[in-house]
Parts: C-alpha cells; sequence; structure tokens
C-alpha cells in the first residue's frame, strides 16, 4: 500500500509538471496576442501546436490522481496536493521565453508554408515580444 500512495504521488507531481508547462504555453499565446493588440481567440491561439488540445488529458489525469489519492491515501494529503499545486502555480515565474520560443517559431514555420501572408504576420508578433 506504501508503494501505491509513492506512486501515486510521484505519477501526480510529473502530471502536474506537464500541465504547468503547458499552462505556460497557452499563457504565453496570451501575453503575445496581447502585446500585439490581437485576438487571442481564433488569432493568436493559433501560435499553439497542432496538439495541443490534448492538454486536457494532462488536466483530467491530474484530477484523477488527485481522487485516487483521497481514496487510497488520505483525504488531508490530496487536498494540501491541490492547494500546494495551485498555490505554486500562481507564484512561480515561468520563463515563457526559453521555453516555448522555438515551439512558436516552428509553428510560425507551419503557417508561412501554408499561407506566406498569414506566417509573416505571426512572425512580426513574436518578434514584437522578442520570441
Amino acid at each position: 500500500m506504501e508503494n501505491l500512495s509513492h506512486l501515486l504521488i510521484i505519477t501526480f507531481v510529473i502530471v502536474w509538471i506537464i500541465e504547468f508547462y503547458l499552462f505556460g504555453m497557452q499563457r504565453a499565446s496570451l501575453k503575445i496576442s496581447r502585446h500585439n493588440n490581437i485576438e487571442w481567440r481564433g488569432i493568436g491561439e493559433q501560435l499553439l501546436p497542432n496538439w495541443y488540445p490534448l492538454t486536457w488529458i494532462a488536466r483530467i489525469a491530474k484530477y484523477g490522481l488527485l481522487i485516487a489519492i483521497l481514496i487510497v491515501v488520505d483525504w488531508k494529503l490530496a487536498v494540501g496536493l491541490l492547494v500546494i499545486s495551485f498555490i505554486v502555480s500562481t507564484i512561480i515565474p515561468i520563463p515563457y521565453r526559453l521555453l516555448y520560443k522555438k515551439t512558436f517559431r516552428k509553428k510560425v514555420e507551419k503557417i508561412k508554408s501554408i499561407d506566406q501572408e498569414a506566417g509573416e504576420l505571426f512572425a512580426e508578433m513574436l518578434n514584437n515580444t522578442d520570441f
């Protein structure tokens, strides 16, 4: 039972890190859009990779793991992990450029290969925000 509780907690931490990374990616695209006075919905969100909607898997997994921890280990630990993960998510600064610059540039190149004019617009958006 103790091994299972450790495994659940370690898995929760890993899934939380993945979700935090993906949340930061969305935040970065939102910041780029706002900085360029561009609507995020429909335009700015195109900076996200095509696989980005799979982020929901990480969110579902995180809450599923919290429920498993609540049932298998202890409800106090589950609530504590939820609160700590929320607080840490709001406090930790995300190094946006370092983490997402390559991903956004790659997406812009893909957009350019389909529509040169749109690709140039997105490249200019990234350049305006030092991405």
